[in-house]
């Protein structure tokens, strides 16, 4: 097997790890790998050090959970600030997505409102074009207007309303994943 082979394989190993680690990792032992060659020592040596890609791949893993263990463990020392912090900042947030849900609401009631006014601004232009052409026609043309920027309203809301749910969710999903970390740490 060769470096170019065996670092393939260490690539594959290394799955579990995001891209970029797993990429850094790789960077890394190609440098290795490149420094023992140019020191006078063969390839097939230098390979054997590291052992069978597997193998190196699962210490490397073992080694990457661990720290993530000592991490998280780390993190613990904060969490009741933490959960102190989100606790306080619940009220301004509800505030916020009242305020959001409110503004969508009024959107979606012009909308309405302009749909509404348009179709009762058409029937009227009828009774209107009966008595004086000009007016009528002007009548009708602002009506249709009026139904088009209801669309369009519509439109915006409907927008609108779905990046409030969103929001609402990833919202959510923060507090609901704090909570159930710092409940499981403490």
């Amino acid at each position: 097997m060769d470096q170019i082979e065996y670092l393939k394989q260490l690539k594959r190993h290394l799955s579990p790890l995001e891209r970029d680690e797993r990429n850094k990792i790789i960077e890394y032992y190609s440098e290795l790998i490149s420094d023992k060659l140019e020191s006078g020592i063969t390839e097939q040596e230098v390979l054997k050090q590291f052992g069978e890609p597997k193998e190196l791949a699962a210490k490397i893993l073992s080694e990457s959970h661990d720290h993530e263990k000592h991490t998280e463990h780390s993190d613990g020392k904060l969490s009741v600030g933490r959960i102190i912090g989100f606790s306080i900042l619940i009220p301004f947030v509800i505030i916020a997505l009242a305020v959001l849900y409110v503004l969508a609401v009024s959107f979606a009631l012009a909308a309405v409102g302009c749909q509404l006014g348009g179709v009762f601004y058409f029937l009227g232009s009828f009774f209107v074009l009966a008595k004086d052409l000009a007016v009528g026609l002007f009548n009708l043309g602002a009506s249709l207007f009026a139904m088009a920027l209801g669309v369009f309203i519509a439109f915006g809301a409907w927008k609108f309303i779905r990046l409030c749910i969103k929001i609402t969710i990833s919202i959510c999903k923060a507090y609901k994943q704090t909570y159930v970390k710092e409940a499981v740490r403490i």
